[in-house]
């Protein structure tokens, strides 16, 4: 389906406390396991639509919860040597 669908899933979460339990376990999971869910509750939509839906959705709201930006962002973690190493070259 689409955009229309991923809406109509979310909105579904946000009415059913156990759903929204769910949803919020897939969304610290994996795109792929919150794909499944909204399929599974009849709700067809893509990783990019997914995606998409959660960058609009931090924009509208100005915030982006750590599971929501590891999506976004592709959850790329740096090992704290980098993290590290990236400050002193900043400086």
């Amino acid at each position: 389906m689409s955009i229309d669908a991923l809406e109509q899933f979310y909105e579904k979460v946000r009415s059913d406390s156990a759903l929204e339990g769910e949803a919020g376990a897939a969304l610290g999971e994996s795109p792929a396991a919150v794909i499944a869910l909204g399929a599974r509750e009849g709700f067809v939509f893509s990783e990019d639509e997914l995606t998409i839906a959660l960058a609009q959705h931090a924009a509208a709201s100005n915030e982006l919860s750590d599971a929501d930006l590891d999506l976004v962002a592709g959850g790329v973690v740096m090992p704290p040597r980098m993290k590290d190493f990236s400050k002193s070259r900043l400086s």
